[in-house]
Order: structure tokens, then C-alpha cells, then sequence
């Protein structure tokens, strides 16, 4: 480069950098342009009065047009600097050239002052080598961001004077003469190291400045990346999980309705199953994929709820009991903990992280047992408990060059195409970040041949200590995680007698919507469907309210889900009737969805694909004369 302090700094030619360093010297070199032309004025001016007063006015004429030189000089100084500010080339080269040019003129009209007396007047001398000296100070001081004006101006400023004292011939002139010509020459030298200085500091500047820009940008482009990839993951999420909600809602409702006899409809009975339990472990991936991708944007969040830890642990436990048998494992399970264990922790993340930690463990281990130990340690009066989850297995074992990366995202220990156990890898991943979202940690230990043994520690916050059921407030919803028990006689009636409750359900799908009504159907409830969120809003707004409840789609042609339930909302406080309950049934399952919903109005938020437990639960919040049955209607 052009400007380059140092080319083995510059690893590459750099155009662009050269010019904003080309730009820069030279704004440095005109700003002080204006004052300098002023100084120098007035400053020629009084030294011609100091010379001409000393020699009793008799070169006065010769004074005069010295001063008359340097004025003019000051004004060429001027009109330059004025033609720089009106350019639009200001980075081009010729500015250095035309600036050199000027500034050599400027500087030999100021050496002519050398030539002004006769050398044997030492007073005037003196006065002329003083002034001459301080103009080359100041010029070398405003000049330093390039040698080549400063060596225009001082050389024929200095030189003249240092001629004139070495012809006096005696020992004060000698010493006179050489020593403003070592002076020219250290302030020429010094002027070259400031240069050095300036361009590398500009050079420094430059290349932070970019370094920023470039930082800033990449940011915001990857912010928008980010958006790009939450709506993407967002749209395929609900891509893959409408189809799936078709595919296991059909398997089940056929399954359940297929008698399980001997023969054809037996090995029938059994595909279906084969059908559901492919697609579960299909939507176990996508969630995989979908927590790890909000770990990965620094957007995994828990909802603590107030929760019986006991049943949900059981619960977690008896389904995976099912899997170990399946296998010929035994599943041996120590839950240290009282039937009624109020605490306050996100209940689904608690169950993934257990569901993790013991499928791994059976799904390595071929034979012998899996041994899960599970307990809650408080003090007495402390509001917080030390919960520890302990999974030990009988398998392989984790070699010890591996323990270290088996948290690690998409890592296994056999990572072969030809490996006995399937899996994205993520399991291990997705449960440390959630155990350390809740202010805890999992750690692994394992000898190889002799199986491995993990430990999930996290505080959880207690509801007064670890406190019976009986206080909970009456009529309180049931926390998460805790089994679904009969409503009160306080609560109402809830026998079979009473009339079914009326349900619309907005879905565009006719698969799920066949889905949908059939599970209602199954759970005895009277179903109107609708396609679109206009005709949802056509038969709720009616007084009086002609549902109970709305099982709404989000994503409808025409009006979405969330437009129909805030226009349902504004209609029902203009006409002060009952606000009906609407429950989004829709295949958006990301965090941010819920909350969408949530914020439009809407009273609840189940994703699909949903087992008929699950809307069961739902249907439990808002309609409580209708219990879950205790197994599926047409089983």
C-alpha cells in the first residue's frame, strides 16, 4: 500500500484502506491551513517593522516587498485550502502534489528574509534566525502527517538563513550556520517518524473501524438469520406436525376400534401400533431438533408451575417400565418421596430430562437392569429443596477418552454408519442445558464393561416445605404433573345425567378435523365444525353464547385463529356477554406460539400431534362436569 507503515502488516493490498488513510493525511494537512496563513501574515509583518526599524529604515522598500511575499504566500495557502473543501477528489493524489508546490513557495518567500541585512548586524541577525526557526517549528508541527509539504516548506526557509550566517566566516557564523542546518535535519528526521506514526495510528483506525462495521453488520445479519431460521423451524414444525397429527390420530381411532381377535385384524391391530409408535418416535426427533435450536438461540425458557413431583415421576417411570420390559431389562425405581411433594419447577422439562436420562439407559443396555433412585432433601424450615434424579445402568459404559464430549450436540460414542443405536445425538445435549436452566447440572460417571451412572441435581423451590394436598386452596386448578382426581360436590354435579357440552371446532384440515371430532366425540361431547376463523365468529357471536367451549386452529384461510378469537373477545365485551373459552388446537408448538395465543385472547394452548388424554386434560380445565375417563372410549 500506498501509505502502509509496515507492508508486513498489510497482508494484503488493501484499496479501499489506502484511500481512507490517503483521505485522512490529507485532511490533517489542510485543517490547520487557515490559522497558519494568519499567523504567518502578522507574523512577516512584524519582522519586517523589527528589521526596518533596526537599520534606521534605509531598506524599507526591500522589507517592505519581503512582507508583501510572504502575505501573498499566505493567501496562495488560502485560496489552495479553499479549492480542497469545494472538491469531491479530496483523496486524490494531486492534492499532495499541488499542496508540496504551495507550500514550497510559502517557505522560500519566508527564506528570503535571510538575504534582507548585511551580515555584520548581529542583533538583526539574531531576530531574523529566531523567527525563521519558530515558522519551521510550527510548520513541521502542522506538516507532520507527510514529509514531503514539510521538506517544501522548511528547506527553503532554512537554508537561505544558514548560507547567509556561514559567509560571515568567523566563529559565530560557522557555529550559526551548521547548527540551523542540524536543526533542519532533526526536524526533517522527526517529521519522518511522525508521519510513520500517524499513518499507522490512521491504519490502526481504519482497520478497527471496518473490524466494527463488519461485526455490526455480521450481527445483524445473523440476528436476521435467526429470525429467518425461528420462523423456518416454526413453519416446518407445523408442517411436519399437521400430517403427523393425521397419521397417529387415524392409527389410534382405527386401533381402538379394531377388535383384537386372533388372525388378520390381530397382526392388523399390532401394525397400527407399529404405525403410532413410528410416529411418536418421529415427533420425539422434531422436538429434539426444536429445543436444541432455541438452546442454541439462547431462548430456552422454563415455566415453573406449582406441581406434585411424586405422580409425575411415577408416571414418567410406568411408561418406561413398558420399554424395559419390551426388552428384558428390569427397571428397579426408588422414588424417596412423599405422596404429596408440592414444588415449583417446570414439570415437562423435569419429565423430558428423566425420559432422556432412563431411555438412554435402556436403550444401552442389553441385558441386567436399570436402577433409578429419585429424592427430594430439604431442612426443615428452608424453602428450597435439593432434588436428585440417579440412573444406573448395566450396559456398555462410556470409554474415558469419551466422557467428555457425550454432552456434546449430535455426539455418540459409535458414530458409525453401522451403529446398533439410532438417534440424533441431541438427548444428553437438550437435558444438561435444561438442568442448567433450572440452576442445576447433570454429571456422568462410567467404567467401561461395567455400565454408567448419571446424576440430575437442581434446587427446586417448595410450596411450604413439602406439604399435603389438603392445602391447596379450594376450587384451585390442579398443578401440573399431579394425577386428576373427581371434582369436589362444592365444585357442581358432574354425573353423567347432565347434558353434553357443546364444542366448536375451527379446523381447515379434514384430516384432523375427522381427528378431532371422532376423539370428541369419544370423550361425549356435541362437535360443530367450522373451516375458517369467519365462520367460527359467524356461529359464536350469538347471545346467548351458544358453546361452551372452542377448540380454534391458529393458521385458517381467509382469518387465522388469532384475528377471529381478538374479534370474538372485542364483540363480547361490546355486548357484555360471558366470555367463552377458546383453546388453540394447532400444530405451532414453539414457546413464542403459546404466547401468541395467550396474548390474543385465547385461554389455553395444545399442540398438536395430542394423545385423547391430553385433550381430556384440557377438556378437564375448562368443562370439570366431564372427568377423564379412566381409558379410551372404544378401546
Amino acid at each position: 500500500m500506498l501509505f502502509a507503515p509496515d507492508p508486513a502488516r498489510a497482508a494484503v493490498d488493501d484499496p479501499e484502506l489506502d484511500r481512507l488513510i490517503r483521505a485522512e493525511r490529507l485532511r490533517m494537512l489542510f485543517a490547520p491551513t487557515l490559522q497558519v496563513a494568519v499567523v504567518s501574515a502578522l507574523c512577516a509583518a512584524a519582522l519586517g517593522l523589527v528589521v526596518a526599524a533596526g537599520n534606521d529604515w534605509r531598506n524599507l522598500p526591500w522589507v517592505a516587498g519581503w512582507v508583501v511575499l510572504c502575505v501573498l504566500g499566505s493567501l496562495l495557502r488560502i485560496g489552495h485550502w479553499r479549492a480542497y473543501l469545494r472538491a469531491s477528489d479530496r483523496a486524490s493524489p494531486r492534492w499532495l502534489h499541488s499542496l508540496s508546490i504551495v507550500c514550497a513557495v510559502h517557505g522560500a518567500a519566508w527564506g528570503l528574509a535571510g538575504l534582507l541585512v548585511p551580515v555584520e548586524d548581529l542583533v538583526t541577525n539574531a531576530a531574523i534566525v529566531a523567527t525563521l526557526v519558530g515558522a519551521s517549528a510550527v510548520s513541521t508541527f502542522t506538516l507532520q502527517a507527510h514529509l514531503r509539504p514539510n521538506l517544501a516548506t522548511n528547506l527553503p526557509m532554512l537554508t537561505p538563513v544558514a548560507l547567509m550566517l556561514l559567509t560571515r566566516q568567523d566563529v559565530l557564523g560557522v557555529f550559526g550556520g551548521m547548527g540551523t542546518l542540524t536543526l533542519l535535519g532533526v526536524m526533517l528526521f522527526e517529521s519522518r517518524r511522525a508521519e510513520r506514526r500517524i499513518t499507522e495510528l490512521l491504519w490502526l483506525r481504519f482497520l478497527t473501524d471496518r473490524i466494527s462495521k463488519e461485526r455490526a453488520e455480521a450481527l445483524q445479519l445473523a440476528r436476521r438469520n435467526s429470525a429467518v431460521k425461528d420462523q423456518f423451524l416454526a413453519t416446518m414444525s407445523h408442517e411436519m406436525r399437521t400430517p403427523l397429527h393425521g397419521i397417529l390420530g387415524l392409527s389410534r381411532l382405527v386401533r381402538e376400534r379394531l377388535p383384537n381377535r386372533p388372525g388378520v385384524l390381530q397382526e392388523s391391530h399390532h401394525q397400527l401400533e407399529l404405525i403410532e409408535h413410528t410416529g411418536e418416535h418421529l415427533l420425539e426427533i422434531i422436538s429434539d431438533v426444536l429445543d436444541y435450536s432455541r438452546i442454541e438461540a439462547g431462548k430456552l425458557q422454563m415455566d415453573a408451575a406449582l406441581i406434585n413431583l411424586r405422580p409425575l415421576i411415577v408416571e414418567a417411570l410406568d411408561v418406561l417400565q413398558v420399554t424395559a420390559q419390551d426388552k428384558g431389562l428390569r427397571l428397579l425405581t426408588d422414588v424417596r418421596l412423599p405422596p404429596t411433594c408440592w414444588v415449583w419447577v417446570d414439570g415437562a422439562r423435569v419429565r423430558q430430562i428423566l425420559t432422556n436420562l432412563v431411555g438412554n439407559a435402556i436403550k444401552f443396555t442389553e441385558r441386567g437392569e436399570v436402577r433409578v433412585t429419585a429424592q427430594l432433601a430439604s431442612r426443615d424450615g428452608a424453602d428450597t429443596g435439593s432434588f436428585t434424579l440417579t440412573v444406573e445402568d448395566t450396559g456398555e459404559g462410556i470409554p474415558a477418552d469419551q466422557l467428555g464430549q457425550i454432552f456434546e450436540a449430535f455426539h455418540q460414542v459409535d458414530g458409525s454408519f453401522g451403529r446398533k443405536h439410532k438417534g440424533t445425538g441431541l438427548g444428553l445435549t437438550i437435558s444438561r442445558e435444561m438442568a442448567r436452566a433450572m440452576g442445576g447440572d447433570i454429571r456422568c460417571r462410567s467404567v467401561l464393561g461395567e455400565g454408567a451412572t448419571f446424576v440430575f441435581e437442581a434446587p427446586m423451590p417448595l410450596r411450604a416445605g413439602v406439604v399435603d394436598a389438603a392445602t391447596l386452596p379450594q376450587g384451585a386448578p390442579h398443578p401440573a404433573g399431579s394425577p386428576m382426581s373427581e371434582p369436589a360436590d362444592d365444585v357442581g354435579d358432574a354425573g353423567p345425567a347432565q347434558a353434553a357440552a357443546r364444542v366448536l371446532l375451527a379446523e381447515d384440515n379434514p384430516v384432523n378435523a375427522l381427528v378431532a371430532e371422532a376423539t370428541l366425540a369419544n370423550l361425549g361431547l356435541m362437535v360443530t365444525r367450522v373451516e375458517d376463523g369467519r365462520q367460527a365468529l359467524k356461529a359464536l357471536q350469538q347471545v346467548p353464547p351458544p358453546f361452551e367451549l372452542v377448540l380454534m386452529d391458529c393458521q385458517m384461510p381467509g382469518l387465522d385463529g388469532l384475528e377471529a378469537t381478538r374479534r370474538l373477545r372485542r364483540w363480547e365485551r361490546e355486548q357484555g356477554v360471558p366470555m367463552t373459552p377458546v383453546v388453540a388446537l394447532t400444530a405451532n408448538a414453539l414457546a413464542a406460539d403459546r404466547d401468541r395465543c395467550l396474548a390474543a385472547g385465547m385461554d389455553g394452548h395444545l399442540a398438536k400431534p395430542f394423545r385423547q388424554e391430553e385433550l381430556a386434560d384440557v377438556l378437564q380445565r375448562f368443562l370439570p362436569q366431564y372427568p377423564r375417563p379412566a381409558e379410551p372410549i372404544g378401546g
